[in-house]
């Protein structure tokens, strides 16, 4: 088996979870040292037939765009806890830019800090048209359709799209979980964090992945066509209440330069 954050190959999952530990500190200073913008390709495939509901409280004449998410293992085996983004929308409040593919430039602005309504909600699964039971805590843009300055965006949020979101962070607390008694730390955070998994499939296939207790957002949000984790989307409640939105499914094993590309024909192609 393959780990990623080792590069390396290991004959069982018990000598990559010794390895991780003992390395544990490095690749925590490594990921703290970094900024991410996750956009890489998502981990579950989403119903083909699903309807995406309501979020709690939409009005009419705004769109919602989640932008990240909890108790969901990403494409970078990241799980964020409840709480861990409440500090970083308090303080960021007002300072926080919507844009197009983390490109923070005039002509990829979609709505400016004063026109982003950055809410922390408790959503059903299942609002988000997902059979998982329980809730995920969803960091949400709201913005008014007429603040919107980027009219690509409009046309592909009313041409129903499949839109996601993707965050540009950094790590500020972070616990290594693995499924292993013998790791006592460790499996301590495991048995805390994997109970609260909606996909919990996604980490018993690895055995391990990164708790996010804190983060924090640097400058801006965006739309993307593919995140780390597709349970992101961008909706009104126009178009909740319209049955025809869909969620549709993902493509899972693109490259990045195949979305790349994708992205840019696509945004081209609305011009």
């Amino acid at each position: 088996m393959y780990c990623k954050e080792l590069d390396k190959h290991f004959d069982s999952k018990k000598a990559m979870f010794a390895e991780l530990k003992a390395n544990k500190d490095l690749l925590i200073k490594a990921r703290k040292a970094q900024i991410k913008c996750k956009s890489n390709a998502f981990v579950i495939d989403r119903k083909a037939n699903a309807t995406i509901k309501a979020l709690p409280d939409m009005e009419d004449g705004f769109i919602y765009a989640v932008i990240s998410n909890t108790n969901y293992m990403d494409s970078h085996n990241d799980v964020h806890l409840n709480g861990s983004m409440s500090k970083t929308a308090s303080e960021q409040y007002g300072k926080v830019y919507y844009v197009a593919d983390h490109d923070l430039k005039v002509n990829s602005i979609i709505a400016t800090p004063k026109n982003v309504d950055m809410q922390l909600k408790n959503v059903d699964w299942k609002a988000m048209g997902y059979d998982y039971e329980g809730k995920t805590e969803a960091l949400i843009f709201k913005v008014a359709k007429d603040k919107v300055m980027m009219e690509k965006a409009i046309k592909l949020i009313e041409s129903k799209e499949p839109l996601e979101n993707s965050i540009r962070m950094q790590y500020v607390k972070i616990d290594l979980a693995v499924n292993d008694p013998e790791e006592e730390n460790e499996y301590k955070t495991w048995s805390e964090v994997y109970p609260k998994l909606a996909n919990k499939e996604k980490a018993d296939e690895y055995g391990y992945f990164w708790a996010v207790r804190e983060l924090k957002i640097i400058n801006e949000g965006s739309m993307v066509l593919f995140g780390s984790n597709s349970a992101t989307p961008i909706e009104s409640k126009e178009a909740v209440n319209d049955d025809t939105s869909k969620i549709e499914p993902s493509e899972d094993t693109q490259t990045e330069d195949e979305k790349s590309l994708q992205n840019e024909n696509f945004y081209k192609s609305l011009i």
